[in-house]
């Protein structure tokens, strides 16, 4: 299972994103077998959060993204790719 660390952009301030993402937590577990491991808002850079999350496959966590676009667009995670990074390590 591989696990995935992203730090991605906020557009819309920490509380409004980490409420939504909590809101899909138990939705990225049960249909996407997703568990996510850590998530904090950078204590540098206030529009900043990181992700460390155990995925079944990249193949899952691309659906998942793509299915659920317009819910993460409106948590406020920042869509232009240049604003996220994605390292993938093993379990």
């Amino acid at each position: 299972m591989p696990t995935v660390i992203i730090k991605g952009k906020m557009t819309k301030g920490y509380d409004h994103w980490l409420a939504a993402f909590e809101g899909l937590e138990e939705r990225r577990d049960k249909d996407y077998g997703i568990r996510t491991l850590y998530r904090g808002q950078d204590l540098q850079e206030a529009d900043t959060f990181h992700l460390v999350m155990f995925t079944p496959s990249m193949e899952v966590l691309q659906s998942h993204m793509e299915n659920e676009a317009v819910l993460i667009a409106e948590a406020g995670g920042d869509p232009d790719p240049d604003a996220n990074t994605m390292s993938i390590s093993s379990d």
